[in-house]
């Protein structure tokens, strides 16, 4: 247990910098990799994609090894919090974030499918618009269901972990849902507060995995 939290917590901080990169290449191009996961009229959507293209293939690299920090962090993180009570809800955290993993595996690989296509003269389409936003919108909200599932696994034993635990069981999730259900104006504040949310997260997730991990090294745990 030990031995996994250590490494959860790695990856937790390994997690926030590759989106912390990812925030400063956003920041620098003026367009996020969420801009293509939604509806937008199919000319406009084929411009900004082949607009984009230099900071995107940035940040799809950095998002692929992002997917294996995040993944690992929170199902090692799981594996290793797990109690006897909270191990269904462990087991179902865990599942959720390979779940979000493999969608945004397929998301990624389906936007250099894009990039190919557009390349040799092949157009986006209407329909590959339309499947995009539902399978984006399909990830994000699994991971909030995740994350909100790994709360209740988290030990409170302080105000860090406090502010953890009811960061991904309410505000988080709000957020989230918010992003997509409010008006279009409001879209990009929350976008930017999702990620605010999501990089003082894994830093706070470092911290406490960290913490746990020592705790149990010093109560003699495996």
């Amino acid at each position: 247990m030990v031995r996994l939290l250590g490494i959860a917590s790695y990856l937790a901080v390994l997690a926030a910098g590759i989106l912390g990169a990812m925030l400063v290449v956003a920041l620098d191009a003026g367009v996020t990799q969420q801009r293509f996961e939604t509806v937008i009229a199919i000319a406009s959507y084929s411009a900004q994609l082949e607009a984009a293209r230099q900071s995107m293939m940035v940040t799809l690299s950095f998002d692929n090894l992002f997917i294996l920090a995040y993944v690992g962090a929170i199902c090692l993180a799981m594996a290793g919090l797990r109690t006897i009570e909270t191990a269904w809800i462990a087991g179902a955290a865990a599942v959720g974030m390979v779940a979000t993993g493999l969608l945004d595996y397929a998301e990624n690989l389906h936007f250099l499918t894009m990039y190919a296509n557009l390349a040799a003269g092949i157009p986006v389409s209407e329909a590959e618009i339309g499947s995009r936003m539902w399978s984006s919108l399909m990830k994000w909200h699994i991971a909030y269901a995740a994350m909100f599932a790994a709360s209740f696994v988290i030990p409170v034993r302080g105000i860090v972990s406090f502010v953890l635990v009811w960061s991904m069981r309410v505000v988080l999730p709000v957020v989230g849902v918010l992003h997509y259900t409010t008006p279009e104006a409001y879209h990009a504040m929350l976008g930017l507060a999702r990620y605010v949310l999501m990089l003082s997260g894994f830093l706070l997730m470092a911290l406490v995995f960290s913490s746990e991990a020592q705790r149990l090294a010093k109560s003699g745990g495996a």
